[in-house]
């Protein structure tokens, strides 16, 4: 029997921002009426109208959201409007543009509906695309907002393409049905305007992997060509997702869709109240025929992907930040610790995945290990702090440029740590009777139950007050300053040995030496260009001191031509200490300089399983991971 997503509803929606509405507009709640036609797929064009009944008698105002929830950019949706207009019974209403994304419609009678034609050729998670062989829209993308009527009911009329597209298209969707037809196209309802824009829908050819959690529909939509094993899939989906629903004790929704854009090369997810959006590269899907069952790494980064965006169904869409539930979508809604609602999504994903036995431990810690390379190989960790990384989303971590990695440090990779190491100092100082487990449950109870948000620094609060002083300044060092998290410290007492090896490869992996000489080089290459182009340069680099600059090519060391793939190779034939001329472009110029070859350092990470480990840190280890004894 087919899942029927359509007829989900929201048990614990998130709140909706309170207005008022203009006090001439009649109390009486009517219905905000969409509709959304893929009408020219060829073009990449969706037709949307938006009807309100009685509009502003002083003039409706009507905006496109900047940004999506999930995702911490302003975005300018509305420059994807290609035509707008306004009419009523009695014709065209004139219309005036206020900024980049409102615009006031002339005083007149209702109703009002509003055409507009959007242009929609955005693959990511983020926004609308739609081609002749499949399509996929945010509401924050297409749907107008008429101010004032935010907190209204709506309505959506989703209508079917042209009979010249590709396929057998149907539509996928959690959003509650009203009365569609087999193929899902008809009409859906949504209890107000934040409640529409966070179900996305997707239409085209669908392969539905059905499986359940906690005797509750689930499903993977596989939208796009692919060979996938849909049984393995929907058997490790179901394993991972009630990992985390053992956590919280219980699942909130009545079911659960990931949808995904299978394409080529991408990876990305986006969240959203009882589904999410993700694209999917074909390769990283599990083969259905003739293949080793053993998971490769890359379908392991797809199963993290879907735990960490399973993850949000708690942790920011009901136990929601307040900046994010109070905001009006227009401006950014600052807040200082994103890397409570990222960082700890991102610790807990493929934790998830070892306690669901899909992810052995050995190769958690190893990822764990280079993931902490990559980090502390980047001079920003000591610049910037975790706090200011969370407020600065907006500005800098979306837009990353040349010096990023001199500048900035993860909410996402850092925060992880931060908390793998709180949950460890927890577990560790209340001998296994307080776990970030528990704190999580607790702001589940507090505020995911209740839908109230949780203010800046709630996680903190609530982590000081039931940890007392066993914690110390850890906030402090690890969040508002810029020290590591005593993860290794803290790993040791777990049965799990740390140490610093040489290594291009962290994690102490077997692999060739030349990826360990240019991260002591100092530089990182731009991919895919064939010779040395250098994307990055690190700050009190060998790199920088010779007075290379993002953009140079490196034509050549010691009067030898050189590529991306033989630059470090090159520069481990010399010792340490050496001086080599090296030839480059900037530009069309051709230029030299002198470069000292650097020493090797021993900067690579490396967590393994400590077989000397005593009787104590092997039950906290098990403790931690879900293992019996």
């Amino acid at each position: 029997m087919p899942i029927h997503f359509k007829a989900h509803k929201l048990q614990t929606p998130v709140r909706p921002r309170k207005i008022r509405s203009p006090p001439s507009i009649p109390s009486l709640m009517q219905s905000i009426d969409y509709s959304i036609s893929p009408a020219h797929p060829r073009a990449h064009r969706y037709h949307v109208s938006c009807r309100i009944t009685q509009p502003d008698p002083h003039g409706q105002v009507v905006n496109l959201p900047a940004w999506i929830p999930g995702s911490y950019l302003v975005r300018d949706f509305a420059r994807q409007i290609l035509s707008l207009t306004a009419e009523n019974a009695e014709g065209p209403v004139p219309m005036t543009q206020l900024d980049k994304q409102r615009w006031r419609c002339a005083p007149c009678d209702g109703p009002l509906t509003l055409r507009c034609e959007i242009h929609a050729r955005d693959e990511s998670v983020r926004a609308a695309y739609l081609d002749n062989r499949r399509g996929h829209f945010n509401g924050t993308s297409v749907f107008i907002r008429p101010q004032g009527f935010e907190h209204w009911p709506c309505s959506l009329r989703i209508e079917p393409p042209p009979q010249d597209v590709e396929g057998d298209w149907k539509v996928v969707t959690t959003l509650p049905a009203s009365q569609v037809d087999a193929a899902g196209f008809g009409t859906y309802h949504a209890d107000h305007y934040r409640h529409l824009i966070d179900h996305p829908v997707a239409m085209g050819s669908v392969d539905l992997v059905e499986f359940e959690v906690a005797g509750k529909p689930h499903a993977m939509a596989l939208l796009g060509r692919h060979d996938a094993d849909r049984q393995r899939l929907a058997a490790d989906l179901a394993r991972a997702c009630q990992a985390h629903a053992d956590m919280f004790g219980e699942l909130p929704v009545p079911g659960y869709l990931f949808l995904s854009e299978i394409v080529a090369e991408g990876y990305g997810g986006l969240e959203h109240a009882d589904c999410s959006l993700l694209q999917v590269a074909r390769a990283s899907l599990p083969a259905a025929q003739g293949a080793s069952q053993t998971r490769s790494d890359d379908y392991l980064n797809l199963l993290g992907l879907c735990s960490h965006e399973y993850f949000h169904l708690w942790n920011v869409k009901r136990i929601a930040p307040q900046a994010v539930a109070e905001s009006d979508l227009i401006s950014e809604a600052h807040f200082a610790d994103l890397w409570a609602w990222e960082g700890v999504t991102a610790y807990y994903d493929e934790l998830a995945l070892v306690r669901a036995g899909l992810l052995a431990f050995d190769k958690y810690l190893d990822k764990l290990a280079r993931l902490l390379t990559r980090i502390e190989r980047n001079p920003g960790h000591r610049r910037q702090s975790l706090a200011e990384a969370s407020f600065d989303a907006w500005t800098k971590f979306y837009r990353p440029d040349e010096n990023a990695p001199n500048a900035l440090v993860s909410y996402y990779g850092k925060g992880s740590f931060v908390a793998l190491a709180l949950d460890l100092a927890l577990r560790l100082h209340s001998d296994g009777g307080l776990t970030l487990d528990t704190i999580m449950r607790e702001m589940w109870q507090r505020h995911g139950r209740t839908g109230e948000p949780v203010p800046d620094g709630g996680l903190e609060a609530l982590c000081m007050a039931r940890a007392g002083d066993a914690l110390g300044d850890f906030f402090d060092r690890c969040v508002r300053g810029t020290e590591q998290p005593p993860v290794a410290e803290l790993l040791a007492e777990f049965g799990v040995r740390a140490e610093r090896t040489v290594g291009g490869e962290p994690g102490g992996r077997a692999s060739p030496m030349s990826g360990a000489m240019l991260a002591a080089l100092g530089v990182k290459l731009a991919p895919d260009t064939g010779d040395a182009r250098l994307a990055q340069v690190l700050d009190a680099s060998p790199a920088q001191a010779a007075a290379l600059s993002p953009g140079d090519a490196v034509i050549a060391v010691d009067g030898l031509r050189v590529t991306a793939a033989n630059l470090g190779a090159r520069l481990l034939r010399q010792p340490a200490g050496t001086q080599l001329r090296v030839d480059y472009f900037r530009g069309d110029e051709l230029l030299a300089t002198r470069i000292t070859v650097p020493e090797l350092p021993a900067d690579a990470w490396r967590f393994t399983i400590d077989p000397q480990a005593g009787p104590a840190a092997v039950q906290r280890r098990n403790a931690w991971l879900w293992r019996a004894a």
